[in-house]
């Protein structure tokens, strides 16, 4: 088996990259970090999430060790596909999954060497699937494939400071139902899209609750489609949309349910309420507002949240990371592991 004793986190930043991976095609990827933690001496255990196969979660652990700490991150990113690249000065990094979060993923591994070098065999690797949709794989990875650990270090990118405390999400989709008919006359049918757009505009002006802690609840609908053609009465439409939330998920939901009409449904694909963390001397902190693994994952351990990069450049169209950050998350991870252990 090929060696990856020596590992440098800009090269296996920019190897990880340079697999396309995303939400539903992490295979390749997968398969590559496995073979690449068996050839650091890792023992490696795989779950499949959902129908397609090799689209698993992957957990690394030191041989004859059971974890107490995990450091984990997701490695499906949002499209489009953008090849890596390191600029000519060699001081920041540009692609798709450079910032989210392939770099991270790649700085923890490094941290993990490091501290395997000092003897240390305490601290796991836990790599999902689908964190950018609706946590799949967070979710599917709680349920009887790990071990509990007392500390769970999820990996976003907040600059390196470590989270206090973190909006939750609602991840949802409309769906609207009309009757076709002819558009010079309105009485022939009943316009899915219109009903719609009147939906969404009473969800985006509703007067959403304002925390003193975690700020504004927002919405945001990133895809709206439907109908056929513009002279035809379109008789379906949907949308999809995020609520950062700032208060309890479930009262929250029931918001949404109450704002549309009888002719639209909601299906929510994810749900989670704002958290607070706990604070660890020496480490400069935030509040977050982005979603993450997080709340499914709790479960097993003491939720942490930290990683390089700004949530500015995450999802962008010139997503990029400095390489002093990602050099200094290596650092970062393993001050913040033998701190916790």
């Amino acid at each position: 088996m090929t060696s990856y004793q020596s590992q440098d986190v800009v090269e296996l930043t920019i190897a990880l990259c340079q697999i396309p991976s995303g939400t539903g095609d992490e295979a390749a990827v997968i398969d590559y970090l496995d073979k690449r933690c068996q050839g650091m001496g890792l023992s490696t255990k795989r779950q499949q999430v959902g129908s397609l196969a090799g689209r698993d979660n992957l957990f690394a652990f030191c041989k004859g060790a059971t974890p107490s700490i995990l450091l984990t991150t997701h490695l499906d990113t949002v499209p489009p596909y953008m090849a890596p690249s390191l600029s000519s000065d060699g001081k920041q990094l540009t692609g798709r999954g450079v910032c989210d979060a392939k770099g991270i993923a790649a700085a923890m591994i490094c941290a993990l060497q490091e501290l395997m070098e000092g003897g240390v065999k305490e601290v796991g690797l836990l790599f999902v699937v689908g964190e950018e949709t609706s946590s799949d794989g967070a979710k599917a990875a709680v349920q009887n494939f790990l071990p509990q650990v007392q500390y769970v270090i999820n990996g976003e990118p907040t600059d390196l400071k470590l989270a206090s405390s973190m909006k939750g999400s609602i991840v949802f989709e409309l769906e609207s139902t009309g009757k076709a008919g002819h558009s010079a006359y309105p009485e022939s049918g009943f316009s899915a899209l219109h009903q719609l757009n009147e939906d969404v505009h009473q969800i985006l002006n509703y007067a959403w609750p304002v925390h003193n802690q975690f700020g504004a609840t927002t919405v945001n609908i990133g895809r709206f489609e439907g109908g056929v053609a513009a002279n035809v009465i379109a008789d379906y439409a949907s949308a999809k949309g995020i609520m950062r939330t700032t208060e309890d998920a479930g009262k929250l939901e029931a918001v949404l349910q109450g704002l549309v009409s009888a002719h639209t449904t909601i299906k929510i694909l994810s749900s989670s309420s704002p958290m607070m963390f706990v604070a660890v001397d020496g480490f400069e902190t935030c509040v977050v507002s982005f979603g993450s693994d997080v709340p499914h994952l709790k479960s097993l351990g003491e939720p942490l949240l930290i990683g390089p990069g700004s949530i500015f450049k995450a999802h962008a169209d010139d997503e990029s990371i400095d390489v002093a950050d990602l050099r200094e998350a290596v650092s970062v991870y393993k001050k913040l592991c033998l701190k916790l252990l």
